[in-house]
């Protein structure tokens, strides 16, 4: 991710919005290796003409990450328990398409992202994030490493009012502010950052734990409270 321009919007890969999105899309492929074969057998042929040779669990799991935005324990136990059993090779299939697995025991959730080399292809596709999209998502990762038990939820109201302090800077109407704050609360529900639950309240996905750097953050962090105080 790119530190925002706060005079506009931000840009930044997926693995700050949408881990795990790859450019291309579809399903993963890669060559046969000896310890794959003898781990999938006969009995991984899934459908007639198939050439595969993971296991289906193995598949799955390889198939989510790539599809993302990112595999969590939580709302897919048995997916993330085959990823567990397979990662070596599933990292090794993912390797192959300039992909590097990331894998945040404690928060039990994984993504992928580019991989870490100056010569490797852009793979995870970008997308902008605006001056309010990385405020809230700062805060929702405040609120998120604050939790006792790694769980919150938090309605658009309470973001309406962690972001009001911001409104002034934007120089327009509350009008133009709440449908800022609508399209940014929708573009992180889309995204996966936000899991919707009843009314307006939603749960903020554990991956915010890991896609933001610590170093990131508090550069970020900075030039907002900056900015706040500005607005103020």
């Amino acid at each position: 991710m790119t530190e925002p321009d706060v005079t506009g919007s931000a840009r930044t890969d997926l693995r700050s919005a949408r881990p795990g999105r790859p450019a291309g899309g579809g399903a993963p492929s890669g060559s046969t290796t000896g310890h794959e074969a003898g781990d999938a057998g006969a009995g991984a042929r899934l459908w007639p003409g198939d050439h595969g040779t993971l296991p289906a669990p193995a598949r799955l799991a390889l198939a989510r990450l790539v599809r993302g935005p990112y595999l969590a324990a939580e709302s897919d136990t048995d997916t993330w328990r085959a990823l567990l059993a397979h990662e070596d090779v599933v990292r090794e299939r993912l390797a192959d398409q300039y992909l590097d697995l990331v894998v945040d025991a404690d928060a039990q959730v994984a993504f992928v992202r580019d991989a870490p080399s100056p010569d490797a292809p852009q793979v995870v596709r970008e997308v902008t994030l605006t001056f309010l999209d990385t405020a809230l998502l700062l805060y929702l990762r405040a609120l998120l490493l604050d939790s006792a038990d790694g769980r919150v939820a938090v309605s658009r109201d309470e973001a309406a009012d962690h972001l009001a302090m911001y409104r002034r800077r934007g120089g327009g109407s509350p009008m133009d502010f709440t449908r800022q704050l609508d399209a940014t609360w929708a573009r992180l529900i889309e995204s996966g950052m936000l899991e919707p639950l009843s009314g307006d309240r939603c749960t903020v996905s554990p991956v915010l734990r890991t896609v933001f750097g610590a170093d990131q953050v508090a550069a970020l962090s900075a030039e907002y409270a900056r900015l706040a105080k500005e607005s103020t």
